[in-house]
């Protein structure tokens, strides 16, 4: 049997589909967790592809594994990120005072703020309801010179001003 490079590079992709959890994380971050990484992977799929079908579904397999491990093991360093200790307040906490950072510290007493209670419908204070007009009217607005008093009068009035001429 022939060892040609199509077969090579099939065992090294298989090796990489089944080695890809025992792998070490700077290699898996430097294939499948950069931008150059994922470009070049996804090359290799495309150049396989144009020369042998097999070969590109072993590369194709060994690529998506490194991917899937990639996130993989990035899903469990946020798990245990979050499964770290960290101290849980309850809304019943808020109401008590801070531990003192320093010893003797002195806080003054809390002061409750004063307030009124607001309604918005008419009391005795506010007036009443009722509408009284005013004396005279303040109504200011006339009628502009340019506009006559009756409409059928603006041609003789655009006449005398120059403003129409009539043929």
């Amino acid at each position: 049997m022939k060892v040609t490079s199509a077969l090579v590079a099939f065992f090294a992709a298989a090796a990489i589909f089944i080695l890809s959890p025992y792998l070490p994380d700077a290699l898996i971050r430097l294939t499948a967790g950069t931008m150059i990484g994922s470009a070049a992977l996804l090359i290799a799929v495309l150049y396989t592809m144009r020369t042998d079908k097999v070969l590109s579904l072993a590369v194709f397999l060994a690529a998506a594994a490194l991917f899937l491990e990639s996130r993989r093991r990035t899903v469990t360093r946020v798990a245990i990120a979050m499964a770290a200790d960290k101290p849980v307040f309850r809304v019943e906490q808020l109401n008590q005072p801070a531990p003192d950072l320093v010893p003797g510290e002195v806080h003054p007493p809390r002061h409750m703020a004063e307030y009124e209670d607001h309604s918005f419908e008419p009391s005795e204070e506010t007036g009443s309801n009722k509408f009284e007009p005013v004396g005279e009217s303040l109504d200011d607005k006339h009628p502009l010179e340019t506009v006559p008093p009756h409409p059928n009068e603006v041609s003789d009035m655009l006449q005398e001003k120059g403003l129409a001429a009539v043929h």
